[in-house]
């Protein structure tokens, strides 16, 4: 079981992944058009940018969709949808588009 994260920590904890570079990118479908991170179209800058600008109410959690106890952070912001998780010591990006 994973421990549960709050929108404070989990943006400390994307923002420093971003950073350092060691995050992840979740393989998926439609890979290109739903990670503008890993078409490298957009910088880690710029979605610590968006990520740094995000407040309490442009934060979601849903548990991810094939592994339950897996919490998903939706992050809307400008346009911008971020979708992450944490897999301990891992951070995965799932989609960063606008």
């Amino acid at each position: 079981m994973t421990k549960k994260i709050g929108f404070k920590e989990a943006k400390r904890r994307a923002i420093e992944a971003l950073r350092n570079k060691t995050y992840q990118v979740a393989t998926r479908s439609q890979i290109e058009t739903k990670n503008l991170l890993n078409a490298n179209a957009v910088s880690e800058e710029d979605i610590i940018a968006v990520i740094s600008k995000c407040r309490g109410q442009d934060h979601e959690m849903r548990p991810h969709d094939m592994i339950k106890t897996i919490d998903v952070h939706i992050l809307r912001k400008d346009g911008w949808y971020i979708k992450f998780y944490f897999l301990d010591p891992e951070t995965f990006f799932l989609s960063v588009h606008r």
